[in-house]
């Protein structure tokens, strides 16, 4: 049986007497429509019409809307739920978070599925292709439900992007999936899109720093990217070979010896890394990449005090890097050098108090000093019981305007879908 298939097993269409005819607001009821009906738990058909009502109509609407928006009448139900409920996204997809935080991410996927077709925005498309990010995760293999879901996130995305045109975030999500994915080409792409039209915030400043950081590596030159995209895709033996060729006509270029050096640290070959990396300082003024790659090399080969040498150079010259600060932090801390871990870690939470990292690295310097830098950071989540009293599976929002729906629990015809 098809996903969708079994998604609709449970839901019949019924007609409505003509005497139904009426306007709910703007929206007219047309009875000339089968409308379909989501069964009560259990049952397989219904006894009698006292059994409906238009909690379960909603809800079978909600299953064309989320499973079948193909359906010649999705469009009908769906102006007919947001008659019926104007507040349906808004509660739906406070519902399908809580789902999602106690792990039941098909119900969510339904849920997010229903919010993405009823109030189509960036918000909903990108909530709907992190869930399926999520799925992917799963399989941690990366076989074939990794594949299945990864492609759904991206055709997600990709639809939202269609149907709204260029659209801030989802281009940046785009982006950071292709970026991801090691497609460093069409991750630049979608990336310079966003850049092109975002707002100035801290986001795009992000952004920036990365393109100029692709940019800068990659001089734009398509052997690079090549071996670039090819590390991003842990095929470092590839890359290795794509730059020993460039490297012979290209012998001062230093993004491409800073790659070898990369790569080569990938493989666990540190001092052939160290060598590379080295060449590379030689042929521009200095890198913070350069540094950082020398500084974990350099811990590799059990030389501690020269990481953190080279970690200082690499923060000296990104001193808004968290991952840099952040790595500084950590060494300092595993050497017991409180007043020098305390002084990287404070920087690193002006930049970013939240990052889990940073948490992390905090908790860990008050277990050995007893001292606490800072407040516990609080993220505030809608709790289970809060949606409850909202949304229920079967009962999934309050009904508005009751008195123009009253009459539509009445006087049923019912026709199986078959």
């Amino acid at each position: 049986m098809s996903e969708q298939n079994n998604a609709l097993k449970n839901t019949i269409f019924i007609t409505l007497p003509s005497s139904m005819d009426r306007n709910i607001g703007s929206f007219h009821v047309d009875s000339a429509i089968k409308i379909p009906l989501q069964l009560p738990e259990g049952k397989t058909q219904l006894d009698n019409s006292d059994e409906i009502s238009i909690e379960l109509i909603i809800a079978g609407m909600l299953k064309i809307i989320a499973f079948d928006w193909e359906h010649e009448h999705a469009k009908y139900y769906r102006d007919f739920v947001l008659a019926v409920q104007p507040d349906a996204p808004q509660e739906l997809n406070i519902a399908a978070i809580a789902q999602e935080q106690k792990g039941n991410l098909d119900f969510a996927e339904e849920l997010f599925l229903s919010v993405a077709h009823l109030a189509p925005q960036s918000a909903s498309y990108i909530n709907l292709a992190t869930l399926y990010s999520k799925k992917a995760a799963q399989d941690t293999a990366k076989g074939e439900v990794y594949d299945l879901y990864q492609q759904k996130a991206i055709n997600t995305l990709t639809e939202g992007l269609e149907l709204l045109g260029d659209d801030a975030p989802i281009l940046s999500e785009i982006g950071f999936f292709h970026l991801y994915q090691g497609s460093v080409e069409l991750a630049k792409e979608y990336l310079d899109r966003y850049l092109s039209i975002a707002e100035e915030d801290e986001k795009k400043h992000h952004v920036q720093h990365i393109i100029d950081d692709i940019n800068h590596k990659l001089n734009d030159d398509q052997k690079l990217m090549e071996a670039y995209d090819a590390i991003q895709m842990n095929d470092e033996q590839k890359a290795l070979v794509l730059l020993e060729a460039y490297l012979k006509d290209n012998n001062e270029v230093w993004n491409a010896w800073f790659l070898k050096g990369w790569a080569l640290r990938r493989l666990s070959r540190f001092k052939d890394a160290e060598n590379a990396l080295v060449q590379a300082l030689a042929y521009t003024k200095g890198s913070s990449d350069i540094y950082n790659e020398l500084a974990l090399c350099s811990l590799e080969t059990g030389k501690a005090e020269l990481a953190k040498m080279y970690l200082n150079t690499a923060v000296d010259l990104d001193n808004e890097n968290i991952t840099l600060i952040s790595n500084l932090a950590y060494l300092h801390l595993k050497d017991e050098e409180l007043d020098e871990a305390r002084r990287f870690l404070e920087l690193a939470r002006n930049l970013d108090p939240k990052d889990p990292v940073i948490i992390q690295l905090m908790q860990d310097y008050q277990n050995k000093t007893g001292e606490s830098l800072a407040d516990p950071v609080v993220e505030e989540y809608v709790s289970n019981e809060e949606v409850v009293e909202q949304t229920s599976e079967e009962h999934p929002f309050s009904i508005a305007g009751k008195e123009d729906t009253d009459d539509l629990e009445a006087d049923f015809s019912v026709e199986d879908s078959h």
